[in-house]
């Protein structure tokens, strides 16, 4: 989900540049012999300490720079990877045991992080603390109170130490009510937001717009309570455009006013011809109500997160957490800012308090390995060492070196071998050319070059937690408004499950994949990369799970056992391709016939469907990809009594999500991921339009819908809605065990698969190509540390030493 784990973003953050900073060692070509006198070589090639004083410079690439890496403000992917180089992390994970994929802590910002909540249940009360329903504070003994060890070696780049009141100030400025801070929302909201943070940020606001559905059951109830208001941002996409009187469109809009605002700033009547409340009971994701904000002037003394000495703070969560999740996928991130450099950059000249800090070099200030030496905007960004990074020491000839404060492998590694970093931005077409010619030392190939490439020693490929799928608008009401206005012709088909459901099966996914580098087919909602006991057990994948797999050989009715096709569970698990075009011809033949019997469509008329595909301009990998799934479905069709199919991709949509649920296309393409150490809320972002934006809700009410599982031999019943948070902080059965909780999941997944409203196509991978200069440190892509990363990259030649080795090859280096 977009919501994706932050123990994940943590530890793959400084393993990403422009693709990943990740691989493994291998073979390179005339590796130089390099004198015992600079160099000390074990029988473990990737044990190797660099020449100290020599220099090794990672040469990086990117399509575009960060424009904004403030620990409070950033937005992007590209922002968050720039900030996470001027920080040191509380807690990092990184290799244990390469060969296991063993991962280990390294306590690095911080030395401890304990759970103390047994010791200051006081705490539970003094921030207001959300307890399970029948307990009090003196009933909880964890999950709410940590308290944090500094490292007191912590320092900033002009050697300023760091300590608690470094981190306090920090905090309250993320919160700050005169700022809004767009990052304060990982604090102040969610599992892991610090209690009292919410009323503390929002302290200085009169009130909040709130989804509707929190204060009542209908629109029309809603309405006769008072004034509703439409998110016109995302229910007419009007977020930049001006009204007619030349005044900006407010995101949230008096439905009263019944206007939307279109591409060219006109207001037309939205509602015309509409039952407003029947529209608004339809899609009340997208109405809010005012409420009054009742904590009006709270200070930061309702936050609990407060210093007990020079190097201790405590943190109370808002909410109960498990505390891996909490102490690696939130507190190990916890970031500062330089107070005196971010007072000064201050302006409070507008209605909201702004600083730029973080947004170039005269602005940053590093409190990790690396500091930015210069930054010249949309061409190139290089990092040096930041020489007051507490974990340098000297040599006996002053030169920095630094060293893993845990075995590795079982030895003490030299880490950070790393003196500089170059990012320059460049075309995916022109990092190939530098790539090849020994300029960069990374290039992520496309789908074309991994026929040439992608049996190269030198080709890696890191797995991602997202389903890329297919997702529908199949309400008939909307289909048949999009076939009479949209551009759609008889798109009606897709309102019949069996013609979706023979959509699916007609792709030949393992042919699919192959016009898109870096796809893996996929047949469920989950791929392998989700654990539901990773901390305990780094083996428990959800997909190896006997509940995960039975549920998915139900969806393509794969059968096991004596006198079967396949002997094991596992067996027949495995043998699925989700394709099947014998029993997809079949269904469209049903399907066809129920379409005509319904008078919905007229045997052998074509059919057009527009496709919501990016958003971005259209690629050759996406048409590509269109092209074959157009060529499924019509192979599918014949004989069925369906005429032809022609899918219209179309790139450049703003919100090719929103869009499709609202109406505007039948057929979208998109990928949620995430949750990777708790799947058990996965499907909130498929069911609970309270949560997020469903991408489905034009097919669906899953607030009303209901869903009977068995759980622990007894038949349940609940909205899809309560069923997709029933497993989150004090759910229903958020507390039963794993196996209960999988029974659970599993259900979930097989029944909403069933449903069709999506199609699963691929899972995503990242496919980069690393040069003969460096190494890496384990052979296989692990969750919780990728390939090692740029904390434990060797060189196998120093840079004048790659230079010699380049000319002597011509300036043309093959890694075919």
């Amino acid at each position: 989900m977009k919501k994706w784990n932050k123990a994940l973003a943590a530890v793959l953050a400084l393993t990403m540049v422009a693709g990943m900073l990740a691989g493994c060692s291998k073979k390179t070509p005339d590796q130089p012999v390099v004198d015992g006198d600079n160099t000390v070589v074990s029988t473990d090639d990737n044990n190797t300490v660099a020449a100290a004083g020599k220099d090794y410079t990672y040469h990086a690439y990117s399509t575009a720079l960060a424009d904004n890496w403030n620990p409070h403000t950033w937005e992007t992917n590209a922002d968050d990877n720039m900030r996470r180089y001027f920080k040191t992390m509380l807690v990092d994970t990184t290799v244990k045991d390469s060969e296991a994929g063993e991962y280990q802590l390294i306590w690095e910002g911080a030395t401890s992080i304990e759970d103390v909540t047994a010791d200051h249940q006081d705490d539970l009360d003094k921030y207001g603390c959300n307890l399970p329903e029948g307990k009090t504070s003196a009933d909880i003994t964890e999950g709410y109170v940590y308290e944090i060890k500094l490292n007191p070696e912590l320092a900033w780049e002009d050697g300023t130490p760091i300590n608690a009141d470094t981190f306090v100030y920090s905090m309250q400025q993320l919160l700050n009510p005169d700022m809004l801070n767009y990052r304060a929302n990982n604090y102040y909201d969610g599992d892991y937001a610090v209690a009292g943070g919410r009323k503390y940020y929002y302290s200085k606001t009169e009130g909040y717009y709130v989804p509707l559905t929190n204060h009542f059951d209908s629109f029309a109830a809603a309405q006769e309570a008072g004034d509703v208001f439409a998110n016109a941002w995302d229910l007419w996409n009007a977020q930049g455009y001006i009204d007619a009187d030349g005044n900006e469109v407010p995101q949230y809009v008096n439905v009263t006013d019944e206007t939307v605002y279109s591409a060219d700033g006109a207001g037309d009547d939205a509602f015309s011809g509409v039952d407003l409340a029947a529209y608004g009971d339809a899609y009340p994701e997208y109405f809010y109500v005012w409420e009054n904000n009742e904590d009006l002037g709270a200070s930061f003394d309702v936050v609990g997160f407060y210093k007990v000495d020079d190097y201790t703070l405590r943190y109370v969560g808002q909410e109960a957490t498990d505390y891996n999740l909490m102490v690696i996928g939130h507190l190990g991130d916890l970031d500062v800012v330089y107070e005196p450099l971010y007072e000064s950059l201050k302006d409070t000249t507008g209605d909201l308090v702004t600083t730029s800090y973080g947004t170039s070099k005269e602005t940053t200030v590093s409190y990790g390995v690396w500091k930015l030496d210069s930054f010249q905007d949309d061409k190139q960004v290089v990092l040096t060492r930041n020489e007051n990074w507490f974990g340098w020491e000297q040599d006996e000839n002053g030169n920095l070196v630094s060293y893993t404060l845990v075995p590795i492998d079982g030895e003490i590694r030299q880490q950070y071998q790393t003196t500089k970093i170059v990012i320059d931005v460049m075309t995916d077409d022109a990092a190939k050319q530098a790539f090849l010619k020994g300029e960069l030392d990374t290039w992520v190939p496309s789908s074309a070059d991994l026929t040439t490439y992608g049996l190269s020693d030198k080709m890696y490929k890191a797995p991602e937690t997202y389903t890329e799928r297919l997702f529908f608008n199949c309400g008939l009401d909307n289909l048949k408004e999009m076939d009479a206005s949209k551009g759609n012709t008889n798109s009606v088909v897709l309102s019949n499950e069996n013609f979706r459901k023979a959509f699916s099966l007609c792709i030949d996914r393992s042919e699919w994949v192959g016009k898109t580098a870096g796809f893996i087919p996929a047949y469920a909602i989950l791929n392998s990369l989700y654990y539901y006991d990773f901390y305990n057990d780094p083996t428990s994948k959800y997909r190896a799970t006997d509940e995960a797999m039975q549920a998915i050989c139900n969806v393509y009715g794969v059968e096991y056992g004596e006198g079967k096709a396949y002997a094991t569970l596992e067996d027949a698990y495995n043998s699925i391709n989700g394709y099947n075009l014998t029993e997809a011809k079949e269904l469209m033949a049903t399907a066809c016939q129920e379409l005509v019997d319904a008078g919905l469509y007229t045997a052998g008329q074509d059919i057009h469907v527009r496709v919501a595909w990016m958003k971005g301009p259209l690629d050759s990998d996406a048409e590509a990809q269109v092209s074959l799934l157009q060529d499924y479905l019509n192979a599918a069709m014949d004989g069925s009594g369906f005429g032809k199919i022609t899918l219209e991709a179309l790139g450049s949509i703003t919100d090719r999500y929103g869009d499709t649920a609202k109406g505007e296309y039948a057929i979208g393409y998109g990928a949620w991921g995430g949750a990777a150490f708790y799947p058990f809320t996965i499907f909130q972002v498929y069911c609970d339009p309270d949560y997020v934006s469903i991408h489905e809700a034009g097919c669906w009410d899953p607030k009303t819908e209901t869903l009977t599982l068995n759980v622990k031999g007894e038949d349940v019943t609940m909205t899809w809605q309560e069923w997709s948070s029933c497993m989150a902080g004090t759910g229903k059965f958020a507390a039963e065990d794993f196996k209960t909780k999988l029974g659970i999941l599993a259900g979930i997944e097989e029944n909403y698969i069933e449903k069709y409203y999506c199609i699963p196509l691929a899972s995503m991978s990242t496919c980069e190509m690393i040069s003969y200069k460096v190494n890496y440190a384990a052979e296989e892509y692990n969750v919780m540390y990728g390939f090692g990363g740029i904390r434990l990259m060797t060189y196998n030649y120093d840079d004048a030493e790659w230079a010699e080795f380049v000319a002597s090859q011509s300036g043309a280096l093959s890694y075919e």
